[in-house]
């Protein structure tokens, strides 16, 4: 059986994903975090990259086959 990795890095360096003040719970997890995502809800990075390479990972499966796979009636 194949595996399909997916890995996903944002940049997150620029200052709007960074409240100094206010933490809040993460809207992942609900571990209080000052990172905000790009919407500006309170979330950790790693949370908002496990999250879309979830999402990715999803998406890619429900759109490749596996031309090796055997279909009914056929032979290798």
């Amino acid at each position: 059986m194949a595996t399909l990795l997916v890995r996903v890095r944002l940049d997150w360096s620029d200052s709007t994903h960074y409240d100094p003040d206010r933490s809040l719970p993460c809207r992942v997890c609900a571990t209080v975090t000052k990172m905000r995502d790009g919407r500006g809800d309170a979330c950790h990075q790693s949370c908002a990259e496990d999250e879309l390479a979830r999402e990715l990972l999803g998406a890619g499966l429900a759109r490749i086959s596996d031309e090796r796979a055997r279909t009914s009636g056929g032979s290798r």
